[in-house]
């Protein structure tokens, strides 16, 4: 199980680094996207992906929440765009837990060659509500599990790569 993880900042080219590198680990791509659209923000930044992403050799597969039994294969490269989208639709939309969350994108990476994972990270949870709250307490451990288990840890500094781990 190969996990590669990206995180950083909206807007500070994870999206696109995290692209490259799934690009060059492999011909078998497979893009899972985990916004569900719920306001024309999110529409505008699904369709700045879906473009981005053309012509790269990317299957598209949709999916929220139960992420584990997606169709891959042993020769896979899975980019999982993106674990704070995972975690809200699980948390707000099924009830879900950040210990679930790993769960299954444990479960996926054990059944592709490679997961390259994008994730917010650095929210603090002060001036939110007591949900929000414990939503990026949540997002934060999360994060961290999945940095213990990467092989590779980027931080996206302004569109820079900063190797971590």
């Amino acid at each position: 199980m190969e996990i590669q993880l990206i995180y950083g900042p909206n807007g500070s080219g994870k999206s696109l680094y995290a692209e490259t590198e799934a690009a060059a680990a492999g011909k078998s791509l497979v893009y899972l996207a985990t916004m569900v659209a719920q306001n024309e923000e999110n529409l505008r930044r699904i369709k700045k992906h879906r473009i981005q992403r053309q012509n790269k050799g990317f299957r598209t597969v949709e999916q929220g929440w139960e992420i584990q039994n997606i169709r891959v294969t042993a020769e896979d490269t899975v980019l999982l765009e993106d674990v704070s989208n995972l975690l809200a639709n699980g948390m707000f939309a099924h009830g879900g837990t950040a210990d679930q969350a790993l769960e299954q994108i444990l479960a996926l990476a054990q059944r592709c060659r490679r997961m390259v994972i994008v994730t917010i990270q650095g929210l603090q949870e002060d001036g939110y509500d007591a949900e929000t709250a414990a939503y990026i307490r949540a997002l934060n451990r999360l994060n961290e599990a999945l940095a213990v288990r990467a092989c590779s840890v980027t931080e996206m500094r302004d569109g820079v790569p900063m190797k971590i781990k």
